[in-house]
């Protein structure tokens, strides 16, 4: 009896089965190794896209275009990856501090004439991520305006996800800083907005939160950025 459970085992691990094993493990490896050169010959081009739409977005934000022509619904962007990329070497200035980043955005060329700055906020909404690029004016007391890619928001159709709407990022063009930039929850028709306050999204209050106190935040650190160049 012993002997045929021992002659069954020795065909369990015969010289066939060790070589299909052999050749799944191969398979597998090569797959593997496949699907890791894919995603990294694609890595440099999905970021290299996310990179050209956030300049994009800083465009609208800047007003040098609308988000009709960079973020048509339908067709093709009237300006190409490397036009967005020509544009920014052109006159916008990108400055990193430790912890901070922000644009000098120019007229005519860097160095020049100042247009403004510009902002990018990023942080957590109810059930996404919230981002938005932000204009400020040259001395720092009028927001020039906002825009919001859509590619970049997780929140619930319907409630977060309407910041990607124009109605939305529109109301910021114009709106002073200073006082800090507040929301109005719920306001009749008839109610007038302060220069610095907003709508916020209907339902989505968290993610109104979010913005007003990254957007405040970003324009704290701007202002202490741009006193500590003007001491230097």
């Amino acid at each position: 009896m012993n002997a045929v459970k021992n002659k069954k085992k020795k065909k369990l691990l015969g010289p066939a089965e060790w070589r299909m094993v052999l050749v799944l493990t191969a398979i597998s490896v090569i797959c593997g190794g496949a699907l890791a050169l894919v995603n990294e010959g694609t890595k440099a081009t999905i970021e290299a896209n996310a990179k050209a739409r956030m300049r994009s977005s800083i465009l609208v934000a800047l007003g040098v275009h609308t988000a009709a022509e960079l973020f048509p619904k339908e067709g093709v962007s009237k300006l190409s990856a490397d036009e967005v990329e020509q544009y920014f070497k052109k006159h916008i200035e990108e400055i990193k501090t430790d912890s901070f980043v922000y644009w000098k955005a120019y007229k005519d060329q860097i160095g020049g004439e100042l247009q403004g700055y510009v902002v990018r906020i990023v942080g957590s909404g109810f059930q996404g991520v919230v981002a938005m690029q932000v204009a400020i004016s040259p001395d720092l007391k009028t927001i020039l305006g906002a825009h919001v890619i859509e590619y970049e928001i997780g929140e619930t159709p319907g409630l977060g996800f309407r910041m990607t709407e124009d109605q939305f990022w529109g109301q910021f063009k114009d709106m002073t800083i200073d006082p800090k930039i507040e929301f109005v929850k719920f306001r009749a028709a008839n109610q007038p907005k302060e220069p610095h306050q907003f709508d916020a999204i209907t339902g989505a209050t968290v993610t109104s939160v979010t913005i007003r106190d990254l957007l405040n935040q970003a324009i704290f650190k701007l202002k202490q950025a741009i006193a500590a160049e003007a001491k230097e």
